[in-house]
C-alpha cells in the first residue's frame, strides 16, 4: 500500500535545535530508500516539512516507520497519513 506521509517542522524549534539530525536524517531516508520503503521524498514548497510516499503494509506500519525518523524521535516533527489506491477511473477504464 502506499502511504502519503505530509510532516510538518516543529514550529516552536529553532534551526539549531534541527541542526544535529538533519545529518542523521538524511542518512535514515537514504537508507529507507535502498529498502524500497520510501518510494519518494519531497521538501515542501512552504519550507515547512517534507512529503513522502511510503511503500508499507497500512497506516499503522506507515506511523511506526516515521517514527523512527531522528526528527521524528526528537520530537521535531509531527505527521499527517493518508492511504492511496490505484485512481479508480483509470482502473476500470483499462478494464
Amino acid at each position: 500500500m502506499k502511504v502519503i506521509v505530509i510532516a510538518t517542522r516543529n514550529q516552536e524549534a529553532s534551526a539549531e535545535e534541527f541542526s544535529p539530525y538533519l545529518g542523521p536524517e538524511a542518512d535514515h531516508v537514504i537508507g529507507m530508500i535502498k529498502e524500497d520503503i520510501v518510494r519518494e521524498v519531497y521538501s515542501r514548497s512552504d519550507g515547512q516539512g517534507a512529503v513522502v510516499v511510503l511503500e508499507c503494509k497500512d497506516i499503522d506500519h506507515a506511523k511506526k516507520i516515521i517514527g523512527e525518523f531522528p526528527l521524528a524521535k526528537a520530537g521535531l516533527l509531527t505527521a499527517e497519513f493518508y492511504g492511496a489506491n490505484p485512481y479508480r477511473g483509470v482502473v476500470q477504464h483499462a478494464k
